[in-house]
């Protein structure tokens, strides 16, 4: 791989981009560009066009459905799908189910996988929910008992078996509960029940059918009745002299009629003391008078039928053709036989995937744990030797230790990994597939977004030395995307070549991509040489000035308080001239620049004007950022201390304070609680108040901000009218 020619055009938020990317494979850092991109410019743009293009689609124009390009070359020909791989900056979030596994195979791979798996389990839950309902057995239950009684340890392969075999049990759905709870059991074993079950059957159903009966088949029958009667009584109903009056009877009773009574329709069952004794046993419980609710339905034929299925030798049988009745009852079953029938195959393949992967992914971890030790975890393969050999997909396991207590959770029950953590898992599934993309000799462009965010110092300086070690792999280019000046920097400083580290500008016909410059030390390699040329540069380099004579030689120094008259509006700031500041800086920096009588505050508005409306923005812009905050907060205090005056009549007022501009708002928002002019005031406060003084060496914070948003801020703070 020589060359990448990409031309994206309408791809989600970038207009229009080109760029031809050279790699040399001979030279250091030859085989990948660092690309800087402020956050909202394109990078998530880009990755996110690429990542469409790794998956064989095409990138669109989301927001006004416009027509969309988005065409990569490598060496003269389309890229294909398999040359490109992209790691992205955020970290997906996938839907919680019991079926998300911690099989390790490719991102790509596991993806579909668990989406295949979570549409099994959905299926199936609809099956749990159908049978649990016929059966009687709690969900969480149904798949260990189903796959227990066939002795098939697959649940899909048992809900095929089932829905093959034949419905040659008469029964209608009975609950499978009702017959095989453990407490049932012990009715159904005991000796005198089978013997004497059908004629206790027989006496049973005469009780329901005789003229003086209070039964009623399916709704009252005799162990209800006794309840009933042993409630009643227990609260107190007979106690307070109340009477029932029962079903078809001229007059009421009391206690001991309604005793005498039940006991007269139970003669035909109690004068059997072996028949009473099921009836009693029958009674015991909740489980047992299930039993009993079932054989009052029964008819003889059906009861006989039924105890015969009961005896020890039958049992499985009739456990299969329960299943079986339940299962044939709901098209739920029928749908997830055809769903996993349907992606068996795609299900086994990833697995045989996964399981030749595990050779890879054990030095794949390996390599992780080496280099980012700062972790709470170090990570493992939990079937190690199996998945070594090959013979089983690996399985990541997590290893926390905190003193002597040590800790293993799968990936599933990983719930505290903070963004850093989560991301470094990203990382695994990179170093996994430049293993796997090396071995297998796939020529493979990285796409690489934003890898150090969320990471600290430490574990950021192992990424830059893995994207070093990934430069010198045969095979394998990449483009490093980031919206961090000091990431970037770090990687033109480490290996990236100087040559191809490149910086993101946005103009009038779309996204840019152009050499960096200043990169080492800006204010060396860029500031210093041209402040004699450059108005704006020789600006922008007042807070720099400022910030050395502090460290140098206090706050009281009178230079250091003269510089400050140029970053706040105060009783000079209006007479300091070019030459006033240049002869400050040569007696600083030991140069002999010329000034003129030009005032600063005015040279400052003027450039700030130019730049606010100049659409072209290419390069760093490091000077021009500097320069808007610079104006936009001369300006915004300006109008403080004027409006401050006219408020409090105080004409000569001028703030004294070190925090100027926070002093300023805070007063003004006092004196005018309502002003539409706080709105764009906090704006000021929360951009770049603080930016133009805070790590002047880097200007890391104004370096972050787009010069559009300066621009624009500008703008409004010079449209804020007096009162």
């Amino acid at each position: 791989m020589q060359k990448i020619v990409i031309n994206f055009r309408n791809c989600y938020g970038i207009s229009a981009l080109a760029h031809e990317f050279e790699f040399d494979s001979k030279q250091l850092g030859g085989k990948s560009f660092a690309v800087y991109a402020p956050n909202g410019l394109m990078k998530t743009s880009f990755t996110k066009t690429f990542e469409k293009l790794s998956q064989g689609k095409f990138a669109e124009e989301e927001r006004y459905n416009r027509p969309s390009t988005s065409e990569v070359f490598i060496d003269g020909a389309i890229a294909s799908s398999k040359s490109i791989y992209v790691l992205k900056s955020e970290i997906d979030i996938q839907e919680e189910s019991a079926a998300i596994t911690d099989i390790l195979v490719d991102p790509e791979s596991k993806t579909h996988y668990d989406a295949l798996l979570i549409d099994i389990d959905k299926q199936k839950n609809k099956v749990f929910n159908a049978v649990q309902k016929a059966s009687g057995i709690t969900k969480s239950q149904v798949e260990k008992i189903v796959t227990r009684d066939l002795e098939i340890p697959s649940f899909a392969d048992c809900i095929n078996k089932l829905l093959k075999q034949p419905d040659e049990n008469k029964f209608a759905l009975i609950p499978y509960n009702t017959l095989f709870d453990p407490k049932v059991a012990e009715v159904l074993k005991d000796a005198e029940f089978i013997l004497n079950a059908k004629e206790f059957h027989t006496r049973y159903q005469e009780l329901f059918e005789q003229a003086d009966s209070i039964y009623q088949k399916g709704v009252f029958n005799p162990t209800k009745a006794e309840h009933s009667l042993t409630t009643l009584d227990k609260q107190g109903f007979f106690g307070s002299g109340h009477r029932v009056q029962m079903r078809g009877s001229p007059s009421s009773i009391g206690k001991e009629e309604l005793e005498q009574l039940i006991n007269k329709i139970n003669e035909k069952i109690d004068a059997d003391e072996k028949l009473k004794k099921i009836k009693s046993n029958l009674a015991k419980n909740a489980q047992t008078q299930a039993l009993t609710d079932l054989i009052e339905q029964l008819s003889a034929d059906q009861l006989e039928s039924l105890l015969i299925q009961l005896k020890p030798e039958n049992q499985r049988q009739l456990r299969l053709d329960l299943w079986a009745k339940y299962i044939r009852s709901t098209s739920d079953a029928q749908n997830f036989s055809d769903l996993y029938e349907k992606t068996r195959d795609e299900i086994s393949a990833i697995e045989l995937k996964a399981a030749e992967a595990a050779p890879r992914w054990t030095q794949a971890v390996t390599l992780f744990n080496d280099r980012f030790v700062d972790m709470p975890f170090t990570l493992s393969i939990a079937n190690q030797s199996q998945a070594a050999l090959g013979k089983e997909k690996a399985r990541l396991i997590f290893t926390f230790k905190d003193g002597e207590d040590v800790v293993q959770w799968s990936r599933s029950e990983v719930k505290t990994l903070s963004q850093g953590e989560k991301r470094a898992l990203f990382l695994l599934n990179l170093i996994f597939e430049v293993e796997a993309r090396s071995q297998a000799g796939q020529d493979t462009i990285f796409i690489i977004d934003d890898v150090a965010d969320s990471f600290d110092y430490k574990n950021k300086h192992a990424i830059i030395q893995y994207l070093e070690d990934l430069d010198s792999r045969d095979h394998c280019h990449q483009v490093i995307l980031t919206h961090n000046f000091d990431f970037f920097r770090s990687l033109a400083n480490n290996f990236v070549n100087r040559d191809k580290c490149l910086m993101a500008n946005r103009t009038s016909n779309g996204i840019t991509l152009s050499k960096a410059e200043g990169i080492k030390n800006y204010f060396t390699g860029i500031l210093k040489e041209q402040i004699h040329t450059n108005p704006r540069i020789m600006c922008a380099t007042i807070p720099f000035t400022r910030n050395l004579i502090e460290y140098t030689r206090g706050e009281k120094n009178p230079d250091y308080l003269k510089l400050t008259s140029l970053l706040h509006w105060k009783k000079d700031t209006d007479n300091i001239t070019i030459e006033d500041y240049l002869l400050i800086y040569n007696n600083f920096f030991g140069t002999t620049h010329a000034g003129g009588k030009v005032l600063v505050k005015a040279l400052m508005e003027e450039q700030a004007k130019f730049i606010a409306n100049n659409n072209e923005q290419a390069g760093l812009n490091l000077e021009d950022k500097v320069l808007l905050s610079m104006a936009i907060r001369m300006k915004a205090e300006e109008y403080l201390i004027k409006e401050i005056r006219t408020s409090t009549g105080e004409a000569n007022y001028w703030c004294e304070s070190a925090n100027q501009f926070g002093v300023l708002i805070k007063k003004f928002a006092r004196l005018k609680p309502n002003s539409d002019a706080l709105r764009t005031l906090e704006k000021v406060s929360v951009t770049v108040s603080s930016n133009i003084h805070l790590n002047s060496f880097m200007y890391e914070p104004i370096l972050d901000l787009t010069i559009s948003h300066l621009a624009r801020l500008y703008n409004e703070v010079s449209e804020l009218k007096l009162s």
